[in-house]
């Protein structure tokens, strides 16, 4: 968090009076110190709006990321952190509405509870159903309701209303390394689930590198599939622990900001050292877990981003990455957050501007379209969808028909199956995931 400019790096326009006009002044300065495309901010704003829409008018057009928070903007939500579930609305065939699916289940949260799984149906939102002409106002339901009520569905040759399933919000805490296992052939293949870069739960991370480690994978199948990012130190970590080419004074990100910020390289080791955790922080606590592999699998969808994107490109220069799934959102960018930090303090805005433009260590960046995959597969072409992690997953699947043919096949086992039916090929119309993604912060750099 930094502190923002008042008067350096200023135009020399009029500076305003009013306490309008004296937020908007702080928040154009901060914008001319550190925005990236400080060149497209206009000359002379309006200071008469609204700090946020005054903000608005100053961002450029190649800008989909950036936000400001103060006392009149709500914070954001969605259905993950508000009832504990991601899920996608599905157009079937035969039906004039549409089929949501739940995608991901949060722990303890409040669809748990409910006995809602991955592969969970509901064709109807508080009695609605839910059609193209009220898909917004589901999805506000969805995604800001206090409180819903689901219709859950089956499907056997036709689809079926079942009961009524009630939710208010609750949300549970998570390890956002949800979930590891191994794949036994005639080589031993780790997995991970990994939900977010979560400094909070470093150990975690590093405890599960041991776990490998220990087994002795020869290939590892790394899940990104929703990961929605976060601490690029945590991104550091993990991308140490997967191969041994990358060392202490490798340079591990390019930071290429404004005129004012220029461009900065920056080894592992210092990244690693802005982590708020302990845990990992030094190089020498990730090399006893370091794996000795030639290359490293990667799941991907829409809504893989920021962290998990800037893993993927990072990881090249060291490793071969092959990437299975779909292309990533695209958020090659870092923030940082701006707060008036004078005493006392004179605005309570927050501003999170894109300040750097990432590249790895080849100066390999550019990737605002996403990240393209290796293997092109879909996990929501058909329903009903297959559970996470296993050898019915299509992504889970790619991987292993590369590790060990396609003729490989195991016994899934502690997973709580979702529904079976033959496979009806479906077009989905809206992702819960996808909009996190979008609206999730940029890589925040320390």
């Amino acid at each position: 968090m930094l502190n923002s400019c008042s008067k350096k790096g200023a135009l020399p326009d009029p500076y305003p009076t009013d306490s309008l006009g004296k937020i908007n002044r702080w928040v154009l300065d901060s914008m001319r110190r550190f925005y990236y495309w400080s060149n497209d901010i206009p000359a002379i704003p309006d200071y008469s709006l609204s700090p946020e829409q005054f903000f608005k008018t100053l961002l450029s057009a190649n800008d989909r990321f950036s936000h400001i928070s103060g006392p009149n903007v709500p914070p954001g939500s969605n259905s993950y952190f508000t009832f504990g579930f991601q899920y996608t609305l599905f157009q079937v065939p035969g039906l004039d509405h549409y089929i949501g699916a739940v995608t991901f289940i949060n722990k303890g949260g409040a669809a748990s509870q409910a006995g809602l799984i991955r592969g969970s149906y509901f064709s109807r939102v508080n009695g609605e159903t839910i059609n193209a002409q009220n898909l917004t106002r589901i999805n506000q339901l969805l995604n800001n309701s206090k409180n819903i009520q689901l219709t859950t569905a089956e499907y056997s040759n036709e689809w079926k209303e079942l009961d009524n399933k009630s939710l208010s919000p609750d949300f549970r805490n998570e390890n956002p390394v949800y979930y590891t296992r191994i794949f036994n052939g005639i080589s031993k293949t780790g997995y991970l689930y990994y939900s977010s870069f979560n400094e909070s739960y470093d150990a975690n991370l590093l405890n599960a590198f041991s776990k490998f480690k220990n087994l002795g994978i020869t290939d590892l199948i790394i899940d990104l599939r929703y990961n929605a990012g976060g601490s690029v130190a945590t991104c550091a970590k993990l991308a140490a622990m997967i191969t041994t080419r990358l060392n202490a004074g490798e340079i591990f990100a390019i930071y290429q900001g404004n005129k004012l910020l220029g461009r900065s390289s920056h080894t592992l080791q210092n990244i690693l050292s802005t982590s708020g955790n302990q845990e990992g922080r030094q190089y020498t606590d990730l090399q006893p877990r370091q794996l000795q592999l030639n290359r490293v699998f990667i799941l991907t969808t829409n809504a893989t981003v920021s962290a998990a994107e800037l893993l993927i490109n990072n990881l090249k220069p060291f490793i071969q990455v092959i990437q299975i799934g779909e292309k990533t959102t695209g958020k090659d960018e870092a923030s940082f957050t701006i707060m008036d930090q004078r005493t006392p303090r004179q605005v309570d805005w927050l501003l999170q501007p894109i300040v750097y433009k990432l590249f790895n260590k080849n100066n390999e960046g550019d990737y605002a379209a996403g990240l393209n995959p290796t293997y092109a597969v879909s996990e929501t072409a058909t329903l009903p969808l297959r559970d996470i992690g296993t050898s019915d997953d299509p992504l889970v699947r790619r991987a292993l028909d590369i590790i060990y043919g396609k003729d490989y096949s195991e016994i899934p086992t502690d997973l709580r199956k979702g529904q079976e039916h033959s496979s009806i090929p479906v077009t989905p119309v809206y992702q819960s995931t996808i909009e996190q993604a979008v609206r999730t912060a940029p890589i925040l750099i320390h």
